[in-house]
Formats: C-alpha cells, structure tokens, sequence
C-alpha cells in the first residue's frame, strides 16, 4: 500500500465550460482551492488560441490520471501558478515518473490577472470534455477562480474530493527541481517531423531494453544503439503522450541527462509550451531518485534562507544575480539557497530561462526531509558515532564508515565523490549520494562551519 497524507480537495463550483456570459460567449471556468481551503481568485479573459490551449490541458490532464506501468489510474489535480507574466499548470502521473508542466505566457490571453499564487486546480471530467471540444476560432472567455460575488448569482455546488496524497508524488517536485539545471538540450526539430518520428515509436517496450533517439539530418530516429549525443528512452509509451500536441506545435525541443538517462520532451507554440519530464526507468519515481539529498543534507543557514525567501515576490523568473547585490551575498551562495528552496517546494525551474521562478505548492512540504529514508539513516550514523574522519589527501577528505561487518570509504572528490559501499557500486551516484556519502558530507559541513 502507498503512503500518503490524507487531503482534500476543496472548490466552491465544478470546472467546467459556463453557458453564455453577459458578453455572449461561453465561459471556461478552473475552479481552485489552496492548502488552506481559500477560493483564490487568478485570472479572467479571453483565450487567443482555445484549440491550443485545450489541447495542452487535457494532455495534462492525461499525465495525472495514468499510471505508466499499472493499471491503477491517478486521481490528483494538478497544481496551477499565477503571476502577471504567466500561468503554469503542473502535475505527476500516478506512477511519479512522468512529471508535466504548461506554461501560458500573458500573450495566451486577453485579460486580467487578479492576483498571485499557487493553487491546486479541479480537473474533472466534464471539464475535459469541453476542453476537447474547442476550436480555434471558437470565442471563449476563460477564468481561473471566480469572484465570490459571482458565485452568488448560480447555482453552482461545491466540490469536495477526498484523496489519499502519496507522499512520493510530493517528494517527487522537490525532486524534479534538482534534475532540471542538469538537463542539456540534445536536439530540436519542426513539430511536422516529430509528429512522424513520435507516430512510429511502439506503444509499449521492454522496460529492461533501453532505445536512443538519434538525429538523423533534419529528422530523428530511434536505435537500438547508443551514440555520441543520442537521448536514451526507457518506455516509449511515455514519450507518445505528447503525440496529439504536435499537429498544431511549432518545434520540438529534446533535453536530456546523458549522466543518468533522464529526458525532457518539451512541444513549443507561437506562444506557449508544453513540458514533459520521464524518469531513467518506467519503474523508476522521480519520488525515489534522491537527487535533492546534496541539497536537504547541507544546506545553508537558516537565516541565510529565510533571507533569500523574503525576496521572492511570485517572479516567473527569479534573477539571482539581482537578489546576490541586494543581499550582498555571492551569486553561488543564492543559487544555492535557491536549490533549497527547490528542494522545499517554494521554487520551480525553468530550464528554456535557466532561472528558477517562485511558487508554494498547496500542501504541507515541511514533511519532505522527513521522507528521506536515506538522509535519516545517514543522521543515525553520525548520532552512533559512525563516521570517521581518517585523511585529508591533496584536499581531499576521506571518511571511515562502520557498516555491518564492514568499513566503508567515503572519498569526497571535486569531480564527485565515491563511496566503496554496494549501494553506490551499483547506481555509481545516477540515484543520488548514498547514506555514507551523505554522512560524511554533513560531517565535514558541519567542521567548516564551526
């Protein structure tokens, strides 16, 4: 059985398409609901592309309701950010391997933003029938919340949904903020030649036998092979997701890890995208890779923290630099109090911009170090009095570690450190440090900072 924290969804109407307004169109209206059962109100307008638009949505919506190698179908929303530049949709599948994002920038809409924030938003299934039946030259008005005084003039009910929320679908945002500034973009091509490339990949693979996508002159292909630059893929029905976006995309954008496998599938309009992230493995979670462990072992003080917090003000993009000059600080030293933050859900990435941007997600994240079994094995080292410092060789720390009827060595290098440990044999750092290496990191952080 999966963990989870029991939650509920709260929303004061049903999304859905509203029959005509007072301007004579029909309204799409996302209904919202943030962690502490508020009603915000975001956005109201009109849709300049709806066909796009509904499209990428119910995409989205398709991404949270599966389970990419079990039958057992998702229930969550979606998460939905608002600022004056855009607004961002993101979501898990089921299975915490497929993480998807849309990104509409304020040139998607003719209209007003009412306010800022991060909100879950109700994605039911009369909304996707509606959202699948729009047409690009249909007029329709969209908004995100409704003003509390319109509520009052229907007959709208409200919606309680109460769900069982993994705790690996949370951890997995905290963990998809430290793989993305990893991402290199590999290869990008028309949408028209990534339709026909994306049209013949098999609906389902070996999850053991890994493909390549090649560039093959201005088209790709898929190979059997790895090469110099190729993208690996492990389950290429995840990457078919993104096949109905394309007809009407403008290019499409391959990011890829070639350290760990993990590859980002990104379908660019005239004006906005649609992000979508798949895990090395299908039975790989982002939820249990670890890559945010470096950050949640060692992090910068508090105080420090909380500084670099308080400038964050619901940018999409969020200038380090401009936040280094005005906290006096090294650009290194906010970067990596962003990192935290990442790691905290108070701040996603943007890897087009290369620059985080500010948003809370809708539930309580103090509980994420928590649910690192691997950082909390690594504290009881220490706490037993486990770790040993043997060696300081050319500037590099080496640490002694009790095992059960063995001792490990932690060498902590500049290009990487390495543990001698079965755990990091195997995985060779592509699942995050082990609790060794995380051990004795903590260690030797704590005997810099003293």
């Amino acid at each position: 059985m999966t963990s989870g924290i029991d939650f509920t969804y709260k929303y004061a109407f049903p999304s859905g398409l509203m029959p005509a307004n007072d301007h004579g169109r029909p309204y799409l209206s996302l209904a919202t609901c943030d962690s502490n059962h508020e009603k915000p109100y975001f956005f109201d307008g009109k849709m300049r592309h709806p066909r796009i638009f509904g499209d990428m949505l119910v995409t989205l919506s398709d991404v949270v309701r599966t389970h990419y190698f079990l039958p057992s179908p998702g229930e969550l929303d979606p998460v939905l950010t608002s600022n004056e530049s855009l607004l961002r949709l993101e979501g898990f599948s089921g299975c915490c391997g497929v993480y998807a994002r849309v990104d509409l920038p304020a040139e998607s809409f003719d209209g007003n933003c009412h306010g800022r924030g991060t909100t879950n938003v109700d994605f039911n299934t009369p909304m996707r029938n509606a959202l699948m039946r729009l047409r690009e030259n249909d007029d329709v008005s969209f908004s995100v919340g409704q003003d509390e005084v319109a509520l009052t003039k229907g007959e709208l009910k409200s919606v309680e949904k109460k769900v069982k929320l993994p705790l690996r679908w949370i951890k997995g945002f905290s963990e998809v903020q430290a793989y993305q500034p990893r991402l290199e973009l590999a290869m990008e091509v028309s949408a028209s030649d990534a339709l026909r490339f994306i049209r013949s990949l098999p609906k389902s693979a070996k999850p053991k036998m890994p493909s390549y996508v090649v560039s093959a002159g201005r088209a790709l292909r898929l190979s059997q092979r790895p090469a110099k630059g190729a993208v690996q893929i492990l389950g290429t029905h995840r990457v078919k997701t993104i096949e109905p976006l394309l007809p009407r995309a403008k290019t499409l954008k391959i990011w890829h890890d070639p350290n760990n496998g993990t590859s980002a599938w990104e379908v660019c309009y005239v004006v906005g995208s649609f992000f979508l992230m798949i895990s090395p493995e299908v039975y790989r979670g982002f939820s249990g890779e670890g890559q945010a462990l470096s950050q949640l072992s060692t992090p910068p003080d508090d105080k420090l923290i909380a500084q670099v917090r308080a400038q964050l003000k619901w940018q999409s993009e969020i200038n380090a630099n401009e936040i280094a000059k005005t906290l006096n600080l090294p650009v290194e030293t906010v970067n990596g109090a962003l990192a935290v933050l990442g790691t905290r859900g108070l701040a996603g990435f943007d890897i087009n911009k290369a620059q985080y941007f500010h948003r809370e997600l809708p539930f309580d994240m103090s509980k994420v170090e928590a649910m690192q079994p691997r950082l909390k094995n690594a504290r009881k080292l220490i706490e037993k009095g486990l770790v040993d410092k043997i060696s300081t060789a050319e500037q590099m720390p080496i640490y002694a570690i009790s095992g059960t009827g063995i001792i490990h060595r932690v060498e902590l290098r500049d290009k990487g450190d390495h543990c001698t440990c079965p755990w990091f044999s195997r995985y060779q750092g592509k699942r995050g440090p082990c609790k060794h290496i995380l051990a004795a990191n903590i260690v030797e952080h704590t005997e810099s900072s003293e």
